[in-house]
């Protein structure tokens, strides 16, 4: 199997390719494309920090959240504190130790998530009519690797 030169054509190709997609899907007009749709009130930056609680399936604490989003603690806090005010996250006892605090998703915010998630579904399975099953599935183990090599330089 040939494998595309590091900085050639082949990974220069996929890196516009990428950069289209993400902007595509996380710009500022789909975003509010998929608020209308899904009838959510959160801004791009929560609705990542609520998919990221939603997807650990337990309490996280600060840094895990900005290691996970790979943006700076401050950051975390600033939204953290907007979603605690909106009821869509709560702080919880560490088990480990009692004085740190962990952060966990709400019901409701549970409920953001997943309308967003099923609007978003639906426009992307209108995006790829006419791809086929295996085209999918190997277009989403390609980008699986490429998220996971970008995590974990």
């Amino acid at each position: 199997m040939d494998h595309p030169e590091p900085g050639g054509s082949a990974a220069q190709d996929l890196y516009r390719s990428l950069a289209d997609l993400a902007y595509t899907m996380a710009g500022n007009r789909a975003h509010m494309r998929l608020r209308l749709q899904a009838d959510v009130t959160v801004d791009r930056a929560s609705l990542a920090l609520l998919r990221t609680l939603t997807a650990a399936g337990s309490p996280l604490r600060m840094v895990e959240i900005a290691q996970a989003l790979l943006v700076q603690a401050p950051h975390v806090t600033r939204e953290i504190r907007s979603l605690k005010e909106r009821g869509l996250v709560c702080t919880v006892r560490d088990p480990g130790d009692h004085r740190a605090r962990r952060i966990a998703v709400t019901d409701e915010g549970r409920e953001v998530v997943a309308r967003a998630e099923e609007a978003g579904r639906r426009w992307l399975d209108d995006s790829l009519r006419g791809f086929s099953p295996d085209d999918l599935v190997t277009a989403a183990a390609v980008l699986d690797r490429v998220v996971e090599a970008y995590r974990n330089p």
